[in-house]
């Protein structure tokens, strides 16, 4: 009865329509009649005659024949990505080459980017012996999440979804031990730009990351990095411009701790979570924790060198950089030179800089090889990982040939350096004779005998953390027993030597 009644209003309004349409142009019939044809047919077969456009439904197949339906709203443009885990090695610091499970064959991956709104698909290919899944953070269906949808081993998998907020994204492997396989390079920023054009900038994205090269488990790792290599923006700088707009996307996908980040020479606008929709405010440090985001805006009326780096730990062990801020030249070209009414995105130079230095090479040799597990060990957790680093380090690595000489360098760049921190290492002395370390960093150090955090450090020597080696300074030592001695920096911990004294 109800159908009925509403047939018979249709035909009275459509008998209404056609007496009226004398005073009515021809088009303007044939448009009023078409929209009310659509709704009828739209209204019948999907129940909702209130948005005639509706929603998309799409059918995504994966590559283990898994299928999956989601809602997707009709979007202005479609993104479509290849992300491939592989196994590699990547260097992560001058000299040091470890073991990396990436995507793409790099740390991090590919900076995903896309505007609010927009539909993106990601086509995920496992080419390691291991399952690894995307997790996207962001809003998108339970299918798309990337937790319970383990690839397998040579599988595949299609994530589909719409970028949406607008913010400083991420993405990373979701298999546990999630801390061991982020750690070990699969992880990446995913950028969404919001519907309305932002103001003018010269945009950078940071990506936080930890490596360690004993076990990806310990709680503070031996290196801090942005974008993959430790200490990469000291050697290269990111450039910058006199009163242009600074914009940061900061993404931390490191897995200490929060740590405050500092943009020295100015306050700088700091938007909570990286997410656009909230206000920012003005800080002097702004604390990210780990799996959270920021944007950052800074801008300098004056030239110079101005540092950036995670207060504490991290900016000792790589996460640290400055910008090399200049006078635009005169005839500089808006949006290629200096950001004023155009903006000028550097990522792709980034991504260029970090893939030159990390130079990936899947048959490279590794100085420094993590507890990782190995493929049939990836999901036994925290406990097999410990007892495996308690094993490789009852076993004895074997000691480089000795060196004789009475003088030490710090070299240049030591926090990061490992046991390439002194130079030589290992030195052979003779009993009775003195030891003298110089510093030939821009850092300071001190010179511990023993292991870091046992109670034996710092009591056969010790410079001392009140009397810190000051660059271009020396520390001495009297060696008055045979023995092997080991030593270490306190304030850098990751940098070890040793000392072998003979008769």
């Amino acid at each position: 009865m109800h159908c009925k009644s509403i047939l018979l209003s249709i035909v009275s309004f459509i008998s209404d329509l056609t007496k009226a349409r004398k005073a009515i142009s021809i088009s303007l019939y044939t448009f009023t009649m078409s929209v009310l044809l659509i709704s009828i047919i739209i209204g019948s077969s999907t129940g909702n005659n209130n948005n005639i456009f509706g929603a998309v439904s799409i059918n995504n197949n994966n590559g283990n024949g898994i299928q999956k339906q989601q809602q997707l709203q009709v979007s202005s443009k479609t993104h479509e990505y290849t992300l491939i885990a592989q196994d590699t090695t990547v260097e992560i610091a001058p000299g040091v080459r470890v073991d990396a499970w990436t995507y793409n064959g790099t740390i991090p991956g590919p900076t995903l980017t896309a505007t609010e709104g927009d539909r993106v698909i990601i086509h995920f290919i496992n080419r390691t012996p291991m399952p690894h899944t995307v997790h996207l953070h962001g809003d998108h269906p339970s299918a798309e999440d990337g937790v319970f949808e383990q690839v397998q081993a040579n599988g595949t998998y299609t994530y589909d979804f719409v970028a949406t907020p607008a913010g400083a994204l991420m993405y990373h492997c979701h298999v546990s031990p999630v801390m061991q396989h982020v750690r070990m390079g699969l992880y990446g920023a995913f950028i969404v730009y919001p519907k309305k054009p932002l103001p003018p900038a010269r945009e950078y994205v940071l990506v936080s990351g930890e490596y360690d090269t004993q076990n990806q488990l310990n709680p503070l790792p031996e290196y801090y990095m942005f974008n993959g290599y430790a200490e990469q923006y000291m050697s290269h700088p990111l450039i910058a411009r006199t009163n242009e707009t600074v914009r940061i996307y900061l993404v931390n996908l490191g897995l200490s701790p929060a740590y405050g980040m500092h943009i020295h020479g100015s306050l700088f606008k700091a938007y909570p979570s990286g997410i656009w929709e909230n206000p920012p405010f003005k800080v002097q440090s702004w604390e990210l924790a780990s799996g959270n985001a920021a944007i950052l805006e800074a801008k300098w009326p004056w030239p110079g060198k101005f540092t950036f780096h995670y207060h504490g730990i991290p900016e000792e062990r790589g996460a640290m950089g400055y910008f090399n801020v200049t006078n635009a030249p005169a005839k500089a070209i808006d949006g290629k030179d200096v950001a004023i009414t155009k903006s000028i995105n550097m990522v792709d130079w980034q991504a260029n800089l970090t893939k030159s230095l990390q130079k990936a090479n899947p048959n490279g040799k590794v100085t420094t090889t993590p507890a990782t597990g190995g493929a049939n060990n990836a999901n036994n957790g925290m406990a097999h990982e410990m007892e495996h680093h308690q094993q490789q380090q009852q076993q004895p690595s074997p000691s480089p040939s000795p060196i004789n000489t009475n003088k030490v360098s710090i070299v240049h760049g030591a926090a990061t350096l490992g046991n390439k921190a002194f130079s030589p290492n290992l030195n052979r002395i003779k009993v009775g004779s003195t030891v003298t370390w110089i510093n030939d960093d821009n850092n300071l150090h001190t010179v511990t005998s023993g292991v870091p955090n046992t109670p034996n450090a710092g009591q056969t020597f010790d410079s001392g953390l009140t009397a810190l080696i000051m660059p271009a300074k020396i520390y001495s030592h009297k060696f008055t027993n045979t023995g092997e001695f080991s030593y270490f920096c306190r304030v850098h911990p990751t940098m070890v030597g040793k000392i072998l004294v003979v008769p």
